[in-house]
């Protein structure tokens, strides 16, 4: 739509695209009062500082249409040859913008809806550029690192953190340049406040061509967890110490209470109790996130001392992780296993050897656990008599355990004791070192 105007403002010709836009009104010097209210003011003014100025210029506005509702249209005013001087007039065109503008619109709405999004987060979220400098950051990584969020941004993300932080998080910063995930624990301090910690995670977002092109980092506060931590880790250490006391004031008791301190009995309720104190220790140092097997039998083992490697051998899989009231009905089986090899099985000769031998398998009905117990080359050996409690331990204890089998045979070759159970019974999946009380025991439930 064009229209031409003299200098003094009359309005001498309009096209028919201009004509035929709205009401006949619009072909006229009233043009303007179809511009929507809200834009009115804002274009008057910048076609009087145009004229005024002499000079061409451009606005965007909306013009409201009988049928149509308001339309975006961008209005160019330019002055004809000699217009400036008063030789001529002023040409403006009205250009429909309307598809393209609400475009625009919707494009900014959605950015400032992604960003209120993580504004919404406490986590600090950052986008920072492969040479390390902070390209965005929500809102609260500003007040964390004390940057004004119209800032603007551009400066070295690392050099806002505490130079301790620096070298863990320029070689994450490596990593993730190189597009690969990484991950580092910085800290942050903020005048006359306490230090907080963040759990750094870097993401690298790559181009079509698989390189890098900005990197995602967030951080999230594990203050009070790391807080949290250091709790659970200081009592933890109190119940080491604890029970530790409480098995010595029990033995202490023993030797008091009977009448011979140095009969062969107390001796053997002793070691019991120190085994029972080896699997306490290994529970406690791993904060409660479950036994590996070989740690375990290393643990019950350790009462035959240097004992050739050959004559004890260990075959499975490794890492398999106990839960730990597995592992205590376990580890006291193999205990008394140990000692009674010791006394009148494999290990009780020159040549004896025990095997020791775990696996994780199918079967019907879901995953299943096995570990065998297989003495060989020792004196021929037999049923006790009469059973005891070392047996209830070996035998009778481990059926504890919800789904599990045993089976503890004599055979004049040597002993053989084979523990079955499901995995959903025995085994941890929790991380090492991350395991709680409360996780273990949900996970003993399940």
């Amino acid at each position: 739509m064009i229209c031409v105007c003299g200098r003094d403002g009359s309005h001498e010709y309009f096209n028919r695209a201009w004509r035929e836009y709205g009401t006949a009104g619009f072909a006229s010097s009233g043009w303007v009062e179809s511009v929507l209210p809200a834009d009115r003011r804002r274009v008057e003014q910048e076609m009087r500082d145009g004229l005024r100025a002499g000079e061409a210029c451009e606005t965007e506005l909306r013009l409201l249409h009988p049928g149509d509702g308001a339309r975006w249209f961008l209005l160019r005013a330019r002055p004809l040859p000699g217009g400036a001087e008063g030789g001529g007039g002023w040409l403006y065109s009205l250009m429909d913008i309307n598809a393209r503008k609400r475009r625009e619109l919707a494009l900014l709405r959605d950015i400032r809806m992604q960003a209120e999004m993580l504004n919404v987060s406490v986590d600090c979220i950052k986008l920072v550029r492969p040479d390390g400098t902070l390209s965005h950051m929500n809102r609260a990584g500003c007040l964390a690192l004390d940057v004004a969020e119209e800032s603007g941004f551009g400066m070295d993300w690392l050099c806002l953190l505490p130079k301790e932080s620096h070298q863990a998080g320029r070689q994450a910063l490596l990593k993730a340049r190189q597009g690969e995930n990484a991950r580092f624990l910085g800290v942050s301090q903020l005048p006359g406040q306490n230090p907080r910690y963040w759990d750094n995670m870097l993401t690298p977002l790559k181009n079509a061509d698989e390189s890098v092109e900005a990197i995602l980092c967030v951080s999230r506060d594990v203050t009070v967890q790391r807080a949290s931590d250091r709790r659970i880790a200081s009592l933890l250490h109190e119940l080491t110490h604890r029970s530790k006391n409480m098995l010595a004031v029990v033995q202490a008791l023993i030797r008091r209470t009977v009448p011979d301190p140095q009969a062969p009995f107390v001796s053997v309720l002793g070691q019991r109790i120190a085994a029972i104190a080896r699997n306490q220790d290994l529970l406690i140092n791993g904060e409660w996130s479950g036994i590996t097997i070989e740690k375990l039998l290393a643990s019950q083992t350790a009462v035959i001392g240097d004992v050739n490697q050959e004559r004890m051998l260990l075959h499975g899989e490794g890492g398999l992780r106990l839960l730990p009231e597995t592992a205590e009905r376990i580890g006291l089986a193999i205990y008394e296993l140990t000692t009674n090899a010791i006394k009148y099985g494999a290990l009780s000769n020159e040549s004896g050897t025990v095997t020791i031998s775990w696996a994780v398998r199918e079967r019907e009905g879901g995953a299943g656990f096995r570990l065998v117990w297989e003495e060989s080359g020792g004196p021929p050996v037999q049923a006790p008599a009469a059973q005891g409690f070392g047996t209830a331990v070996i035998e009778r204890n481990p059926l504890a355990v919800l789904g599990a089998s045993v089976i503890y045979r004599y055979a004049p070759a040597g002993v053989t004791w084979t523990f079955d159970a499901p995995v959903s019974s025995i085994m941890d999946r929790t991380e090492p070192g991350k395991g709680t009380p409360a996780d273990i025991d949900a996970a003993a439930v399940s």
